[in-house]
């Protein structure tokens, strides 16, 4: 899943770069986090580097000028180095730059901070005279032998001067940051190939494991250096012969990484820094493991406090880490487990400066036998269809969720079988076979499907669409194979349409189709666990369905009544001051559902309702049950509802079945208009973008060695060879009108 923090007493607003850098990162939405945050940097840095120096002699050229001792400008510093009097060669800090070369005693080398051989692949895969192998951010002066004492030695906890530490590589007091800073530009700059993981030791970081939390620490304890700013503004301005013209923007303000992955809070030099957080989330509680199915295990827990705010949650299987969620959720769905296997489960949480809490209580749970469908929305057979027929013809019927819309299918015939009863559409040439769902709420999270072509017929690929949108494609071909598409996450309401996507087509296979549910629903309270039934009107504390640390609290109410099941109703007549108040739930509230009916004898009205004492909407009540929705609230954070009566004289209400829907200030649809589906992810042969609407949006993919390989612009659907492109990560940019975001896109040729 994908890491949102949501931390409002973190003055992020101060993120603005000084007047000389705003240009260059123009195109970066500082008001982003986590990995938001570094994609957008990544992007950036790739883009901007233009010049691809030689390793000989552009490196050698450049580092005379970068890094240039400012005492004495006849010498280079050395990494690594620290002493020029003590009459060892070896921890030289300063030498001639002129004595560059291969020989030990005298010369001083090109040093590969993050070593050629722990990049996977290494770092001269394709030759030394190409990025990332001569990438000059990475590589700097060091004496021979101090450069052969480091090796490709991992860094490692030290202290003092650069020596070895056990079998890693201390790089001494004055240059940890710098080694730090390179480290994290590498991976920022190459991705996969230069983890940070690959090239140090330590404990992983909470928000991306692949971040080594030495780094952070090593970041805030050394501060950027003048050579490190000499470096980073050579190379910055292309007018320089040896600029490769990108810079690294964890010289620029170290507080970017405090921002991405947490940890030790870093110098913030675009503004002022927040205190520093010493104190330690308190521990998740009430954790629960529900609706198993074969290979998934929901958990919820209650959230955690913090004094400065959560940054994720860790979540434990049989006591190894699993995988991080972000601030704001209190629930997961594991995936990939082994069916018919007993688990145990814990969840810590950590802030960002990496402070973790004890962990919760262990729960078990026992996955499902194979084959299940329990945690699907809809599963359909397609054993209810009309009767065995062999002509290709529209069809309706009742499918296996008893809707009270029909399935529809163009071009269909209905006597053949996958596993058992299966439906074959026709979509030879002009012929539109399809099939068409009724529109079924609960959302989708993913779909399931199995195909394969019938009778004598090829390959191809079935468009798969979700209220018109095209989420993905299920292939098909002479074998009978099951396909799922995950993250579709749409909520609300759903319609799944099933057509041909290539010319010319085949005659295929569906059965056993399904599609998991997708609510962003962050409350439901259905006032079930309230106390005893009473008939008094008295104050009333209980805890909720979502077992909140904090109790619900109702003002005037009875307990003893019922709307759907049990229901509370407040008494708002006269001066009566009847009122709900929930606990204080993070997550934010998107839009918020209630069902209300005036109680016994009186007239209309409406309720207010008011989130952190914000008045967002009524809910209008009178002698009929019905259930409204106040849409837009779009509150970010940690939410408090309170509803209370806002029309004079007033009555006695029920209100039932109370939910909101969670809100992120960080979600796609913030960051750019149109909601879009860029797959398959990772890809071969293709990639296809999708947008609900019919806007125009500019598509740029970038390569990791900062080519712009791709620009496009299209209006509601492409489909982007990819085929020539090499197996890895490339970065794709979307933009449309000022708004912009980045997705990350893997090749596996």
């Amino acid at each position: 899943m994908i890491l949102f923090l949501c931390i409002s007493l973190i003055s992020f607003a101060q993120l603005v770069p000084p007047v000389e850098l705003q240009t260059y990162y123009s195109d970066v939405d500082f008001s982003q986090t986590q990995m938001d945050l570094f994609n957008d940097l990544a992007v950036e840095t790739a883009s901007k580097h233009t010049n691809f120096l030689t390793y000989t002699p552009g490196i050698w050229e450049a580092a005379k000028i970068t890094d240039e001792d400012p005492v004495n400008t006849l010498n280079v510093l050395l990494i690594y180095g620290y002493n020029d009097a003590d009459g060892n060669h070896v921890t030289d800090r300063s030498r001639s730059k002129l004595l560059n070369g291969g020989d030990n005693g005298t010369d001083w080398n090109r040093e590969h901070t993050f070593p050629n051989s722990l990049g996977n692949p290494n770092l001269d895969s394709n030759g030394s005279d190409n990025v990332p192998y001569a990438d000059a951010h990475n590589l700097r002066p060091s004496d021979v032998q101090m450069n052969q004492n480091r090796g490709n030695r991992k860094f490692g906890e030290g202290s003092g001067n650069a020596a070895t530490a056990g079998a890693n590589w201390y790089p001494g007091d004055e240059w940890k940051g710098d080694a730090a800073r390179i480290i994290m530009y590498m991976y920022l700059r190459y991705g996969t190939q230069c983890f940070p993981s690959f090239a140090t030791t330590g404990s992983s970081n909470a928000i991306d494991p692949n971040m080594i939390n030495l780094l952070l620490e090593w970041n805030a304890e050394d501060p950027v250096s003048t050579i490190e700013d000499s470096r980073n503004n050579y190379h910055a301005n292309t007018s320089n012969t040896y600029a490769q013209g990108n810079r690294n923007p964890f010289i620029d303000n170290p507080f970017l990484a405090t921002i991405i992955w947490g940890g030790t809070q870093a110098t913030n030099r675009w503004g002022d820094n927040p205190p520093a957080d010493v104190e330690a989330p308190t521990i998740p509680t009430n954790l629960i493991a529900s609706n198993e199915t074969a290979t998934t295990v929901d958990l919820n827990w209650t959230a955690s406090t913090d004094n400065i705010g959560v940054a994720a949650y860790n979540v434990y299987v049989d006591n190894a880490y699993y995988m991080s969620t972000n601030s704001s959720a209190t629930s997961i769905t594991l995936l990939s487990l082994s069916s018919e296997t007993t688990y145990e489960f814990s969840v810590l949480a950590a802030d960002l400066a990496n402070n973790t809490s004890g962990f919760s209580n262990s729960v078990t749970a026992i996955t499902l036998a194979a084959n299940t469908s329990g945690d699907d929305c809809v599963f359909e057979t397609f054993e209810n269809m009309s009767a065995n027929s062999s002509s290709y013809s529209d069809r309706t019927w009742t499918g296996d969720d008893n809707s009270n819309q029909p399935w529809q299918a163009k071009r269909a015939r209905t006597d053949q079988t996958l596993n058992n009863r299966a439906i074959v559409i026709d979509v030879r040439g002009s012929s539109d076979g399809s099939i068409t769902s009724p529109t079924i709420a609960g959302g989708i999270g993913s779909l399931t499907a199995s195909t394969r072509s019938a009778f004598s017929g090829g390959t191809g690929t079935l468009d798969v669409f979700v209220n018109n949108i095209l989420v993905g494609t299920l292939p098909y071909n002479d074998t009978a194979q099951t396909t799922t598409i995950s993250n579709i996450d749409i909520s609300g309401a759903v319609q799944i349409e099933i057509s041909e996507n290539t010319s010319g087509g085949d005659r295929v296979f569906i059965d056993d189709l399904s599609w998991t549910c997708y609510s962003t629903t962050c409350v439901f309270e259905t006032f079930e666990s309230m106390p005893a039934n009473s008939s008094s009107y008295s104050d009333r504390t209980w805890t909720g369905d979502t077992n909140s640390s904090e109790p619900w609290l109702a003002k005037r109410a009875r307990t003893d009544q019922t709307l759907n099941n049990r229901a509370i109703v407040i008494d708002v007549r006269g001066s009566s001051d009847g009122s709900i108040t929930s606990p204080t739930s993070a997550g934010g509230i998107g839009s918020l559902t209630a069902s209300t009916l005036r109680a016994f004898s009186g007239g209309t009205g409406s309720l207010d309702v008011f989130v952190n004492t914000t008045l967002v909407g009524t809910l209008p009540y009178n002698d009929t049950v019905q259930t409204t929705t106040i849409s837009n609230i779009d509150i970010s954070g940690d939410v408090q509802i309170e509803i209370s009566e806002n029309t004079s004289g007033g009555d006695r209400v029920f209100i039932d079945d109370l939910s909101w829907t969670c809100y992120s200030t960080l979600s796609i649809n913030d960051k750019i208009i149109t909601p879009l589906k860029m797959f398959p992810n990772p890809a071969k042969d293709k990639i296809n973008i999708s947008l609900a609407e019919n806007n125009e949006i500019k598509i740029e993919i970038y390569n990791l060695l900062g080519k712009r390989i791709l620009i496009r612009e299209i209006n509601k659907y492409a489909s982007i060879d990819v085929s020539s492109l090499k197996s890895g990560l490339y970065l794709v940019r979307f933009t449309e009108n000022e708004k912009m975001i980045t997705k990350k896109l893997v090749i596996s040729n």
